[in-house]
């Protein structure tokens, strides 16, 4: 090959440059919403599709639905709350436990444990929804879900369910036998 044939270093790191970029955007365009969101549970107060024209809008879908606080049905006395969940590994199962605790003092309480089914083995992921209810879970509370199976995390996620608190006036109304004064003879 003669000097004039062989391409320049300039010329090679270019080429590689651009070759670079195309596989890049190639493979950013091919990703899984299961790579995109691994280990992570999407919440939303929408229903979450199932399915969409590409992954790639599937997961722009899946982005714009993503909601961290949750406004309460006063009427209800209830929050519904739509999620996804992406497995950090294919679940090699038909079950996992889902779990909630109240994280909002800093510390993780447990406030319920329920089962939730899957079709097949070798999922990566699950789409489901739940209520929760204002008498088991208060009001105003930061909560974490984290879903299990056989004791390892498969997903985690945060949100927070906010409403109207409890209203106190001060105000204390005695019944007449509790504002009596106990006599000296009863002591």
């Amino acid at each position: 090959m003669s000097p004039s044939s062989r391409p320049s270093r300039a010329g090679l790191a270019a080429a590689a440059t651009l070759l670079a970029l195309c596989v890049a955007v190639g493979s950013a365009g091919a990703k899984e919403p299961e790579d995109v969101f691994r280990g992570e549970i999407i919440t939303s107060a929408k229903r979450i599709p199932t399915t969409s024209k590409s992954k790639s809008a599937y997961i722009t879908t899946l982005r714009k639905l993503k909601t961290a606080r949750f406004a309460e049905d006063a009427a209800k006395k209830q929050w519904k709350i739509y999620f996804a969940a992406f497995f950090r590994t294919p679940l090699n199962d038909l079950e996992v436990t889902i779990k909630i605790y109240d994280i909002s003092s800093g510390k993780q309480r447990l406030l319920t444990v329920f089962e939730q089914y899957v079709d097949k083995r070798g999922t990566h992921s699950l789409t489901s929804q739940m209520t929760l209810e204002r008498e088991q879970f208060g009001v105003n509370r930061s909560l974490m879900m984290v879903m299990e199976n056989r004791g390892h995390v498969l997903a985690a996620g945060r949100f927070a369910i906010v409403g109207q608190g409890e209203k106190y006036t001060g105000k204390v109304d005695f019944t007449e036998e509790e504002a009596k004064k106990p006599d000296e003879d009863e002591e």
